[in-house]
């Protein structure tokens, strides 16, 4: 039998990976794309209020089913509970195929640009700075759990740091003058939720490393809820700071809407410290998909559900040093040989809000069809709340699939390849 994780973690810890995944550099660039879609004020809170109830809903959901579950693996765990192996194999399939290398090829691959900002790079070395970043975190978090988790929480105090400055700082320039207010078409407010969903994408996290928490069933609810919390309120703050010092108009011809902002603050050098604060955030996305994507990999093949071997912890650290080297090879794979990064994260995050909604699926289903597990906690508002996730996603795949058809037809596509893989290693494995 495989080893176990040791439980080290506290919620702030779980709290903290999530926060670091979700706060990276999209808060700081996406918002001009808002600006284009709902060129109002009024309307561009909206969008960020409806998407982020709408995570808040699948949130109540997940800690519901994390404290029920409280395993290493999270989202594996739950399908694997509420639909069988076939589907729960698929989940991490998919991940490795698709989601948590796709996103964290994404991620990487703007620290050069942004690394290049602050420090003369040299010409060409874009990939190859990529590759180290991906490997030195790698080989962080392979020597040691908890010193990568401090890392996570150096970054994230860091960027919160950095970001609450920045919204004060705003407070202390000249407003420009209100805007007629233009007529947002009801059409670009799925356009515009996707948007937001794109800066949301990590919320679900904490789950991931529930096995190597000490007390799971109490701290997982408390990490979902401090999170979300941190996240949507430094979002709405990020956000009224940007209209504060740009006009709308600004916003949608900004390049960088965060370094924009912090010239116009704090003059020629803001750009530059805007630069050092999205490499933070860089850092502790990537990072922190590393820790949740190793996790989930171990996670299946401890139950003969994934790869041989990615079970096998480090003798001497106790990490899942296979699983993390799986993350790493992928995902540079994703660097190397991908020619459009958008589409891989396009990809990335269909399969990532498929899955979620799968997820709250499976716990309507659970509810159903085995009342006796103990639940800890219940989501509030149920069962409208999940009824209202579930609906809210559809619409999100459903814009996002008008948008750009092919990443979401690929996602099908290795999702259907996986129950014939699926079949195979279970024949494997019963051969064994």
């Amino acid at each position: 039998m495989a080893e176990d994780l040791k439980p080290t973690l506290t919620w702030l810890d779980a709290a903290s990976v999530v926060i670091g995944i979700v706060i990276g550099a999209g808060i700081f660039v996406t918002p001009q794309e808002l600006a284009r879609l709902l060129p109002s004020t009024s309307a561009m809170t909206l969008a960020w209020v409806a998407s982020g109830l709408l995570v808040f809903c699948g949130a109540l959901a997940f800690a519901e089913l994390s404290a029920m579950m409280p395993s290493t693996g999270g989202l594996y765990v739950y399908l694997r509970e509420a639909f069988g192996p076939a589907i729960a194999f698929s989940s991490g399939w998919v991940h490795l195929l698709a989601l948590f290398s796709g996103a964290t090829a994404y991620v990487a691959s703007g620290f050069s640009r942004y690394l290049g900002a602050i420090v003369p790079l040299p010409e060409g070395s874009e990939t190859l700075t990529t590759l180290l970043l991906i490997w030195g975190l790698a080989l962080l978090a392979a020597l040691s759990t908890r010193w990568a988790v401090r890392l996570q929480n150096i970054t994230n105090l860091a960027k919160i740091i950095a970001l609450l400055g920045l919204i004060m700082l705003a407070f202390f320039v000249e407003a420009p003058a209100a805007a007629p207010v233009e007529n947002v078409a009801a059409a670009n407010f799925g356009m515009a939720l996707a948007t937001c969903f794109f800066c949301y994408e990590g919320w679900s996290y904490a789950g991931f490393v529930a096995g190597e928490m000490k007390q799971p069933a109490r701290d997982l609810p408390r990490a979902f809820a401090v999170s979300f919390l941190i996240v949507v309120v430094l979002y709405l703050a990020v956000n009224l700071a940007y209209t504060r010092v740009l006009t709308i108009t600004e916003l949608q011809q900004s390049g960088q809407v965060g370094a924009d902002v912090a010239r116009r603050v704090l003059g020629a050098r803001g750009g530059q410290a805007l630069a050092a604060v999205i490499v933070l955030a860089i850092i502790g996305t990537v990072n922190g998909l590393g820790l949740a994507a190793s996790r989930l990999y171990f996670a299946q093949a401890r139950d003969g559900l994934f790869l041989p071997g990615l079970d096998q912890l480090h003798r001497g650290t106790g990490t899942p040093v296979r699983a993390i080297l799986a993350h790493a090879l992928v995902t540079s794979a994703f660097v190397i040989f991908s020619s459009s990064l958008g589409f891989v994260l396009q990809l990335a995050i269909s399969a990532a809000w498929l899955y979620y909604a799968i997820a709250v699926v499976g716990l309507v289903r659970l509810r159903r069809n085995r009342p006796e597990i103990s639940r800890p906690y219940r989501m509030w508002g149920y069962p409208l709340t999940p009824v209202l996730f579930v609906l809210g996603t559809i619409g999100f795949l459903g814009s996002l699939t008008a948008q750009s058809p092919w990443p979401s037809a690929c996602v099908i596509a290795i999702m259907l390849l996986s129950f014939p893989v699926h079949s195979w290693v279970a024949r494997a494995n019963a051969r064994i």
